[in-house]
């Protein structure tokens, strides 16, 4: 991991927040001038600290207005077993995060639908046939409190 002082971390607080923003905008809130902010900037980028930019999409804007929690859990942990299972969930477009946990399940599936009908299309045609699938079990978001990926730097 590269040495980040206060002046990187003052350029990704202002970019994490809005990746909108020239590197003139990034410069003036870090306390830089534009030509080292920029060449701080692209190591940044080059150490792997900034994974890229998007633009974020609202879901309910688009039709997708059901969010999904799927628990799963294996029927065995083999590493080919793991690797299977992580392979066809990615391969899922649906599925817009997957995560190897500890506890009573093996995975947790975040997983946005269009509406319930959608969900159960889905999850007959392809989460059941997941490999590997012992368990699983639904949770129907009914709001969102929080959904952050800004890191409390």
């Amino acid at each position: 991991m590269p040495k980040i002082d206060e002046t990187d971390f003052r350029i990704l607080r202002a970019i994490q927040t809005d990746g909108n923003l020239t590197v003139t905008e990034v410069a003036e809130r870090a306390g830089l001038s534009q030509s080292p902010c920029s060449r701080r900037i692209a190591a940044l980028e080059e150490a792997g600290v900034i994974k890229g930019k998007r633009t974020i999409l609202d879901p309910k804007s688009l039709g997708f207005d059901t969010l999904v929690i799927v628990r799963i859990k294996l029927q065995a942990h083999e590493p080919q077993a793991l690797e299977a299972f992580k392979r066809a969930v990615r391969a899922i477009p649906e599925i817009q995060i997957a995560l190897l946990v500890l506890g009573d399940f093996d995975f947790l599936l975040r997983v946005v639908v269009r509406d319930i009908e959608h969900y159960q299309h889905l999850m007959q045609s392809k989460l059941v046939s997941l490999p590997g699938v012992r368990e699983m079990q639904s949770s129907v978001i009914i709001e969102v409190v929080k959904n952050e990926d800004v890191l409390p730097i």
